[in-house]
């Protein structure tokens, strides 16, 4: 069959999907070497990471699965045009979860099912691959963390730098004392962003479950496009979705889990597209006498992410990376680049008031094999057991201080104290409220899980 009839019998009808074939009932994947997984949500992060699995020998992709049968032709065609078989359509992606073959699965939707997908799919005894940002609350990430840990399961969150090997050697550069004692940590997230414009009220598509859709948020009258980013019941924000990569990073540098304080200056200043998120975002972080401040912003076209360099065999112009994270010890400075950047250390000579690098680790990754490398990471902690380079605890932690910051936020850029423990503002009922988002029924993350 060529790449043409293939590609024909893939888009030609959502009736395809039900006569694809079906594996044998009893038989194991597992059992011939290889991993079984199904996948949620194939939109365009849902594509990317099928693009990786399928390079693998070691994976069967059983399942694709989204509440929109539309997606399902473009992401069928990427299996088959690797593997030259047909994965099994699903709406439904509890019908994944009852299916005793399957090892593992994908979540690559958008944030609001992150959480809840996971915890049932612990439930049903399945590993999980859960993209970024894994939960919209530091309630329901913390249900995470409970359901992984009470049914045993390996979660990997996909903040994928954790796998790039010269982070490690940043951690233990820094470990051995080389930059001194850390007093201040900076973490950028400056870009240009995008208008989200909002479209009239329409009929439902055909072939797409817009209950299923919507999930565990608000089922709003239906409309195309991307309005549902701007609203914090559908959404972390354009901010946290992505400044939660260097928040990952920059906890694991200087060694934290949980601040003592957070306070957020900022607001939407640039985009009138009736946004509830910031476009413009200024956290500060207290964590004993290390300060952490987040920066970000979504219209600073000048500043350059390095996966976007011409000559990634540099070190980045630091000054305008719009993805850095600096560490300032007493002795010296890292500055540390997302997306394969390496880092470099600076030391200065007050007497003739200049600073020079002392020490420079190149990438030894590039960014093109960044979800290779976790997947690599979590198809072995399947096998063997072990937690896997982003565990969902460890996850959860980064995640939180990202959450902190839109609460502080919300309450008018207010100054909160956090009890890491607990994982609760001390004194504040006010603020205490925003630590779990409200769930459309039938799709609660329980209490118990």
């Amino acid at each position: 069959m060529t790449s043409v009839n293939r590609r024909e019998f893939l888009n030609s009808s959502l009736g395809a999907a039900a006569t694809l074939t079906v594996l044998s009932p009893g038989k194991s994947w597992a059992a011939s070497n290889k991993v079984v997984l199904g996948i949620m949500g194939v939109g365009g992060r849902g594509r990317t990471l099928l693009r990786s699995l399928v390079k693998r020998s070691d994976v069967k992709i059983k399942y694709i699965c989204d509440a929109n049968q539309r997606q399902y032709g473009p992401a069928a065609e990427i299996v088959m045009e690797a593997h030259d078989y047909k994965a099994k359509f699903v709406q439904d992606f509890r019908k994944m979860l009852d299916d005793p073959e399957v090892d593992a699965i994908v979540v690559a939707t958008c944030d609001r099912w992150h959480a809840l997908a996971t915890i049932m799919a612990c439930q049903a005894g399945k590993d999980v691959y859960v993209e970024k940002p894994q939960s919209m609350s530091v309630w329901d990430g913390r249900k995470t963390v409970e359901a992984a840990d009470k049914y045993k399961r390996v979660v990997q969150v996909g903040m994928q730098t954790r796998s790039a090997p010269y982070l490690d050697k940043a951690v233990e550069y820094i470990r051995s004392g080389e930059l001194g004692d850390v007093r201040l940590a900076r973490v950028y997230l400056l870009q240009q962003g995008h208008r989200q414009n909002v479209a009239d009220e329409q009929p439902i598509p055909e072939g797409l479950d817009y209950d299923l859709w919507c999930g565990p948020s608000p089922m709003l009258p239906y409309r195309p496009g991307r309005w549902f980013h701007n609203l914090w019941d559908f959404y972390t924000g354009f901010i946290t979705a992505d400044l939660i990569h260097q928040m990952d990073i920059v906890r694991l540098l200087i060694g934290k889990k949980s601040p003592d304080t957070v306070c957020t200056a900022g607001g939407v200043y640039h985009f009138d597209d009736g946004r509830q998120q910031p476009d413009t975002q200024f956290t500060t972080y207290e964590f004993g006498k290390t300060t952490l401040v987040a920066e970000a912003g979504l219209w600073a076209p000048y500043m350059h992410r390095i996966v976007h360099l011409p000559d990634k065999s540099k070190y980045p112009d630091w000054q305008f990376s719009a993805t850095k994270i600096e560490i300032f010890g007493t002795k010296r400075f890292m500055a540390f680049g997302r997306h394969g950047g390496g880092w470099q250390v600076f030391e200065g000579d007050p007497k003739v008031r200049e600073s020079k690098p002392v020490h420079s680790e190149p990438s030894e990754w590039k960014f093109g094999n960044i979800v290779d490398l976790h997947f690599d990471n979590f198809i072995d902690c399947i096998r063997t057991r072990k937690k896997p380079k982003t565990d969902v605890a460890d996850g959860n932690l980064s995640m939180n201080l990202c959450h902190l910051g839109s609460i502080s936020y919300r309450l008018g850029n207010r100054k909160l104290r956090y009890d890491g423990k607990t994982e609760t503002f001390v004194g504040d009922a006010e603020a205490n409220k925003l630590l779990k988002m409200k769930y459309r029924k039938p799709w609660v993350v329980p209490d118990k899980v």
